[in-house]
């Protein structure tokens, strides 16, 4: 029964905060459920017992008013654990954040334990035994305490622990880089992975079998390697981690992605909907799936499912992708509803500034198409389409000399961009020695002049050109 298991979890949280408010770097600071919960379960509810039990024994042995505080003050320290493993949970995770709630009646306990004991036994010719005994007890905690402080005092380092101890810790490395993810530092992604890989190098090796996390842990490191546009190393480590762990959906999302980034988009549809017919992640792999539609040119198809991923959760990039791929499909309202949110959320994201200035652009809006570009250079200055549509779109407006001036922004910031000699020539911009090799042959699908250059997501999250890959 689920209330069964649900009081067994808790009993075994319980103990395993008894011991952690003892010695918290013993055990780790957010445990995995037992594999035999049941068993667990009925141990842990053993020893809280026996611990109850034989503080009531120990003070009626000794019938003495420190024995019974002590007692008293064990009782309350195990009811203590008791009501934080409740509060310390889910969301509120990880257990070790209830530490000092128990820690401080349990060493007190401790203490006046002790004290009863050498005020019993020690005899009268030791001075100060009671005192001297709630020393060394309360002195002992301290210095248990205070070494653990460092991790007591952070989360983050709960979690890093709670991996380091648990190989299979998935929701640890969920924690860990959830934060990144929110505020977009996705180039800190390599990071984790590779510490994460550190602390099981064995598991890491190819020819050893891997814990789940190392799989999560190769499959972080292809999306920071896909964020990197690294589509060859990003589909080795997802290959990787499928291979390893076969039934873990999050990895097949991320292979699905990498496979329609590298071109493969026939095995990146066929990865994302055998995995949504096995109950996969639906915003992960129907995302990767509009991802891989888009890349095969079924536009009508890859916007319905980014359309379905965003409904789903899948968050900025499906809604990016969604939004562009409406753009490349004339429904600029539908865009702007899809992009505005994201506008709200974070007003400096380079991506959702250039396609909104691109839909003011195609409706006509110098002056809202002009701001929006620069406020998209201002967010990212390496933005090459807002820059070349900033160049069209005042060399179109009659502005020459600005024009010009973006033109010259543009082959300084990207001599290698096959556009540039044609757009120096569209706008009559010369060209000095160092940009007069003409590229416009390896303008392989560049944007036409005086046409804008559509713009698209790229996996997680950067964007580029739909005019230009």
């Amino acid at each position: 029964m689920a209330w069964l298991a649900e009081l067994a979890l808790h009993l075994c949280r319980a103990l395993h905060l008894v011991v952690l408010a003892i010695a918290p770097t013993w055990l780790s600071p957010e445990p995995l459920p037992a594999g035999a919960l049941a068993l667990s379960g009925s141990l842990s509810a053993a020893a809280l017992a026996a611990a109850l039990g034989l503080s009531a024994w120990f003070a009626a042995r000794l019938d003495t008013r420190l024995a019974r505080n002590g007692a008293a003050l064990l009782w309350i320290a195990i009811a203590a654990a008791l009501a934080a493993t409740l509060y310390y949970r889910g969301p509120r995770a990880p257990l070790a954040q209830g530490v000092v709630f128990v820690a401080v009646p349990l060493w007190a306990a401790l203490a006046t334990l002790a004290a009863a004991a050498a005020e019993r036994w020690l005899g009268s010719s030791f001075k100060h035994r009671r005192m001297g005994a709630a020393i060394v007890v309360i002195g002992l905690g301290v210095v248990q305490l205070n070494g653990a402080a460092p991790l007591l005092g952070s989360r983050e380092r709960m979690w890093w622990a709670a991996l380091r101890r648990d190989g299979a810790h998935l929701r640890a490395i969920d924690e860990l880089t959830s934060p990144l993810r929110e505020r977009r530092k996705l180039d800190e992604l390599d990071g984790v992975a590779a510490r994460c890989l550190r602390m099981h190098p064995a598991a890491a090796a190819p020819a050893a079998p891997a814990a789940p996390a190392t799989c999560a842990c190769l499959a972080l490191r292809a999306e920071a390697r896909l964020h990197a546009r690294n589509a060859g190393a990003a589909l080795r480590d997802a290959e990787s981690a499928r291979e390893r762990c076969p039934e873990q959906s999050g990895t097949r999302a991320v292979l699905a992605e990498a496979l329609a980034v590298a071109g493969r988009s026939e095995r990146a549809e066929a990865e994302a909907r055998a995995a949504l017919e096995e109950g996969g992640d639906p915003s992960r792999l129907r995302y990767a799936l509009a991802l891989a539609l888009e890349r095969a040119g079924r536009l009508a198809e890859a916007r319905a499912e980014a359309d379905r991923a965003t409904d789903a959760g899948a968050g900025r990039k499906a809604q990016l992708l969604a939004g562009a791929l409406a753009i490349l499909a004339g429904d600029l309202d539908g865009a702007k509803a899809r992009l505005t949110p994201l506008a709200e959320q974070d007003p400096s994201d380079a991506e959702v500034l250039y396609n909104l200035a691109l839909i003011a652009d195609k409706r006509g809006d110098y002056n809202g198409a002009r701001q929006g570009y620069l406020a998209a250079l201002k967010a990212e200055p390496r933005s090459a389409d807002a820059r070349y549509n900033l160049a069209l779109l005042t060399f179109r407006a009659g502005i020459a000399e600005e024009s010009r001036h973006h033109v010259r922004k543009f082959l300084d910031a990207f001599p290698d961009d096959p556009r540039g000699s044609q757009l120096a020539r569209t706008t009559g911009t010369p060209l000095d020695k160092t940009h007069a090799t003409d590229k416009t042959d390896k303008a392989d699908g560049a944007a036409l002049p005086g046409r804008p250059a559509a713009r698209r997501p790229l996996q997680e999250p950067a964007a580029a050109s739909s005019g230009s890959r």
